[in-house]
């Protein structure tokens, strides 16, 4: 009945995309300008500290992550 608090995970925020209302009262997704990240970014981090923040630069290297597990691979592989 009275254990311990459990911890919220830390927030993560795609600042790569905002909504914007169209002609016809509905929502869209469309992307954001270095400016705006730079903004969400600031505004975020100063109202959650700990908070992961996905902008454009850290979605391009995600993006790219692969590149390199497959170059580790075949040294790996070349090793025999």
């Amino acid at each position: 009945m009275f254990g311990k608090k459990k911890k919220a995970p830390v927030p993560v925020y795609d600042i790569t995309q905002k909504r914007q209302k169209t002609w016809w009262g509905g929502t869209k997704l469309v992307p954001t300008t270095k400016a705006e990240q730079r903004k969400m970014r600031a505004e975020i981090l100063k109202r959650y500290p700990n908070a992961i923040v996905l902008d454009s630069r850290t979605k391009k290297q995600k993006d790219l992550e692969w590149i390199d597990r497959m170059e580790a691979f075949d040294a790996f592989m070349d090793d025999q």
